[in-house]
């Protein structure tokens, strides 16, 4: 027992991600997306920083003319020059103001649609059988969130040392020139703000992986009330109560956890701007000090008095706004990281050889987190160009034996080869090359009927007018007013189908897509028996030269397959045509006589009625 909670704590354990992989991974980010662009806008933002200090030094020496002139040491000419200067580099630093902001808020833009097509890259590359995983989908919930976070996160790290930095060091050493004490003042106004950011990292962090799976809840919550795919149900059964309970309550453990991580951060922050109060009121006593011992000039302690509002302004704003959004959302950023190098499934390029068929030896399977085996210890041979129907009762492993055989999921024993491809050799798009399948939780896309089609391969540039004849819709009819370029979809003006149209298009779908090798997993769930047998037909016709798996309950449906596959407790029970297993007391012979029975006496009262 203490082994196998050792092991499932350590399956749970994430992966450490420190700010410096967080801050390489993005400088390598955007040097690849806009190389040009980031190294321009970096410059600005040195130029801009050393504008805000060099202010400062400008402003001593036109105040040192003034004093000069009173004292009869200087002329109204070195006065009114160093007034152009000030104005000059007023107006200089106000121009790299209104650039740097405008550039970094191009950079957001072009970011953010950066970063989404990361997550949905990585998204194509990571092994289906992850999404079996709970931990998935909070990554999947923090790594949205943490796209974002995670170029504001770099910008706001670059914008510090390449405007707060060069900013402070010419500060840094003006002030030195004037009194090296100065500098220490400042480093010790740093040093309690910067380490309270960095435990606000670790609070911040907490708070993302306690608040993922709870937002996660409470979106689908919100969606189960909102969402119109639901409103039926929610308004006709009375389930709206139901879900704002539960919506209401998610809110309530989520707005817990938000408040209690609030509360500690806070108070954090109080602390260390009491103690940056306590160092810019040292500085100023300094100042004044070392004014009355003649240590600095009237210029000199003017344009410091002067500045050191900004500076400490400058101060707060990169600790407390900067640092402390970095440390915001650096929880974010580090599940954006995890998430984008989780493994992914692998494999080399191969060329299919489609006459080589399917071949499971000794395969078995166990989802991620059970004990249980769902598919246990199967061999099978599906020759090129075969019928194969697979049937079992419900959980008897249908759905899962053929993810495993379209390369979907890669056996947990055992050995798979499809179309002569090793599955745990080769890569997905190999494995995916010449597949296509039809499934009973199919998509409805807001789209136009060709679209819907169309995007399971659009490299094939054949008619569609086929495949929509094969499958029986009626394009012309008034379901479809405009044709295959009807919008299939009320929300955005178009029309909505009956759930056997629907399936219909997704038949079309399938079948669109160019392959030697087709699932279709009870693909005529939502159309009646007699429109299924005349689809099932066609079905046959269309894929002569094809290698089909169908998964069916219908067992009158199977007589169009060269082989029955019969399924129990994720095992093989039996194997033979329709009509071999019929002569067979077994479990096929019991089901097909059980669904006979049923429609045999369904018939019976509807002739009585």
């Amino acid at each position: 027992m203490i082994d196998d909670n050792k092991k499932e704590k350590k399956e749970n354990e994430r992966p450490k991600v420190s700010i410096f992989k967080v801050l390489a991974f993005g400088i390598k980010y955007n040097f690849r997306v806009f190389p040009v662009f980031f190294f321009v806008i970096n410059v600005i933002s040195i130029i801009h920083g050393v504008s805000h200090g060099f202010i400062t030094f400008v402003t001593q020496n036109f105040y040192d003319s003034v004093s000069d002139i009173i004292t009869n040491n200087g002329t109204l000419r070195q006065a009114y020059l160093m007034i152009i200067a000030l104005g000059v580099t007023l107006i200089i630093k106000d121009i790299l103001n209104c650039v740097h902001n405008f550039m970094h808020r191009v950079m957001l833009t072009k970011s953010s649609g950066e970063m989404s097509k990361i997550i949905h890259d990585k998204m194509s590359r990571i092994d289906p059988v992850c999404f079996e995983n709970i931990q998935l989908h909070d990554d999947m919930e923090k790594a949205s969130q943490g796209a974002e976070a995670v170029h504001r996160l770099i910008n706001m790290g670059i914008t510090i040392f390449t405007f707060y930095l060069p900013y402070f060091l010419f500060m840094g050493y003006y002030l030195h020139h004037l009194k090296p004490q100065f500098i220490f003042a400042i480093v010790l106004v740093f040093i309690p703000v910067l380490l309270s950011q960095f435990i606000r990292t670790g609070i911040i962090s907490k708070f993302e992986d306690k608040a993922a799976p709870i937002r996660r809840e409470y979106n689908f919550y919100d969606s189960a009330i909102t969402n119109r795919e639901y409103f039926k149900e929610t308004r006709i059964l009375g389930a709206y109560t139901f879900f704002l309970g539960r919506f209401l309550n998610a809110m309530k453990k989520l707005s817990k956890v938000e408040l209690s991580s609030n509360r500690k951060t806070n108070l954090l922050e109080l602390c260390m701007s009491l103690l940056s109060a306590g160092g810019y009121i040292g500085i100023l006593y300094m100042l004044v000090t070392a004014l009355l011992a003649g240590e600095i000039t009237v210029g000199e302690f003017a344009a410091t008095f002067n500045s050191i509002g900004l500076l400490f302004v400058m101060m707060r704003e990169m600790i407390n706004y900067h640092i402390g959004n970095m440390a915001k959302n650096m929880g974010k950023a580090y599940s954006f990281i995890r998430f984008i190098e989780m493994p992914e499934r692998g494999g080399v390029n191969s060329e299919p050889k489609y006459d080589k068929g399917i071949i499971a030896e000794n395969i078995s399977f166990t989802y991620p987190h059970c004990e249980n085996k769902s598919i246990d210890n199967v061999s099978l041979e599906i020759k090129a160009n075969e019928k194969v129907a697979i049937v079992g009762e419900n959980g008897a492993g249908k759905t899962t034996l053929v993810r495993l055989l379209m390369g979907l999921y890669i056996p947990t024993d055992g050995k798979l080869t499809i179309n002569g491809m090793d599955t745990t050799k080769v890569n997905n798009k190999s494995l995916f090359n010449g597949l296509s399948g039809v499934f009973q939780r199919f998509q409805c896309y807001q789209m136009t009927l060709q679209e819907n089609i169309q995007i399971s391969d659009s490299d094939n540039r054949h008619d569609i007018d086929a495949v929509v004849e094969q499958v029986g819709l009626h394009i012309n009819g008034s379901s479809f007013p405009d044709g295959r370029y009807t919008m299939l979809s009320r929300e955005f003006d178009g029309v909505d189908l009956s759930g056997g149209e629907w399936q219909r298009v997704a038949i079309a779908r399938g079948l669109y897509r160019i392959h030697n090798v087709i699932v279709l997993d009870e693909p005529t769930a939502s159309i009646d028996p007699i429109e299924e047998s005349y689809i099932y037909r066609k079905f046959v016709e269309i894929s002569k030269d094809k290698t089909a798996i169908i998964v069916t309950h219908r067992l009158g449906s199977t007589k169009i397959a060269d082989r029955v596959i019969v399924m129990d407790k994720g095992k093989i029970v039996d194997v033979g045509s329709h009509y071999e297993l019929m002569q067979k007391d077994g479990l096929y012979s019991k089901m097909f006589n059980f669904q006979a029975g049923w429609y045999k006496e369904a018939v019976e009262d509807t002739l009585i009625k």
